[in-house]
């Protein structure tokens, strides 16, 4: 809890593996290309978009608990609740393991400036639903980069 104005959710990730190893025992950003949220997940990245053998990754999400949305009259009785959050990943892929790709996937990292998306979000929707908006911060020339993507959490949360 971060004082009267909601809960903060951070994650924070990193690895390194040692040695030279096939692309199925390297670290696969995950990336998520359905319409369902998933905790720890990219939501704007394609699978094996980013592929790494040393990397960190942050996830922040913060939920103002309704904070913002009761000022709104018409808006503050259905007590939905505000959401918004930033992911962002780091990592690079030695040469040795892209000589090892025999997957013909290019073997590319987030070495040059880290990845980042960020997300805005409104839950509480009927008590269990959750609709997030996400948008791509960088590498927009990555072969078939999603700009912007819309996905839907079901959970309850006491």
């Amino acid at each position: 809890w971060i004082g009267g104005i909601g809960r903060a959710n951070i994650r924070l990730e990193a690895g390194t593996i040692d040695g030279d190893v096939p692309l199925g025992l390297l670290n696969v950003i995950p990336g998520n290309q359905t319409f369902f949220g998933i905790s720890n997940t990219f939501p704007l990245l394609n699978f094996y978009e980013f592929v790494t053998d040393t990397y960190v990754s942050a996830h922040l999400d913060h939920n103002f608990n309704g904070r913002l949305f009761a000022y709104i009259p018409g808006v503050r009785k259905f007590n939905l609740r505000e959401h918004i959050g930033i992911r962002g990943v780091w990592g690079e892929i030695s040469e040795a393991n892209k000589n090892l790709n025999a997957s013909g996937i290019p073997l590319v990292a987030p070495s040059e400036e880290p990845y980042y998306e960020y997300s805005a979000g409104v839950g509480n929707i009927f008590k269990f639903i959750r609709v997030d908006a996400h948008w791509r911060g960088n590498y927009f020339d990555n072969p078939d980069a999603r700009k912007f993507g819309v996905t839907a959490t079901l959970g309850f949360h006491f």
